[in-house]
């Protein structure tokens, strides 16, 4: 009787310990699958932001020939003081990529386990957010007011319809008040572009570095 006993405990812990082996090779199995998908998401993450970094430094590139080309009007240092090449180096308006806008509801998912990554990329996408939408209205009041005045002033007019009067030599729409204060406006919003950059820039950056440091471990 007591043999008996005996061997069914043995049988127990022999299926018992099985038992625990396939859970420990389902779990570990898992764990291992796991960690490839989400080295998957970071090598996509790390790209879309590359990418995102690039069309950023882009715009920041178009913002800065603007305003050069305008002070440079406004000091007088431009050779070229007709308004042909002068306003198509400044018509240049390009709306931000906003895909990146995609991982705004990263901390929602379980793609990434870093929380460190999570309030990275989340903090960048509600600060990029409300620079494109800023940059939106600033272009589309440029569209708005500004362009048709170029239009009509400045790409297509001929050096005898300008009021001042000047002769056609020394034609120079840049000296119109109104034009000016277009120009400016430009500028301005050209400028503000160049200024938020760095900011944004340093953040893609810090990302970009973080999700090197988890493909590296």
């Amino acid at each position: 009787m007591k043999t008996i006993i005996v061997c069914l405990l043995v049988w127990i812990l022999v299926l018992s310990a099985g038992s625990f082996s396939m859970v420990y090779s389902q779990e570990a199995d898992s764990i291992t699958k796991t960690d490839k998908s989400e080295k998957i998401y970071l090598q996509t993450i790390r790209q879309d932001f590359i990418d995102h970094r690039e069309n950023i430094s882009l715009i920041h590139e178009i913002g800065m020939n603007i305003v050069a080309r305008i002070d440079s009007l406004f000091a007088e240092l431009r050779a070229d003081t007709s308004n042909t090449d002068l306003v198509r180096g400044i018509m240049v308006t390009r709306q931000y990529d906003r895909a990146i806008l995609a991982y705004r509801d990263i901390l929602n998912g379980r793609y990434v386990s870093d929380p460190e990554l999570k309030m990275m990329i989340a903090r960048h996408a509600a600060l990029f957010e409300e620079y494109a939408d800023a940059k939106r209205e600033w272009d589309n009041q440029w569209d708005i007011t500004a362009r048709p005045y170029i239009y009509k002033h400045g790409l297509f007019s001929d050096p005898g319809m300008h009021r001042t009067g000047e002769q056609d030599k020394s034609y120079t729409l840049y000296r119109d008040p109104e034009f000016r204060t277009v120009l400016w406006d430009r500028r301005m919003f050209a400028f503000d572009v160049t200024y938020i950059t760095p900011v944004l820039l340093e953040s893609a950056d810090a990302i970009i570095g973080r999700i090197d440091e988890l493909l590296t471990d």
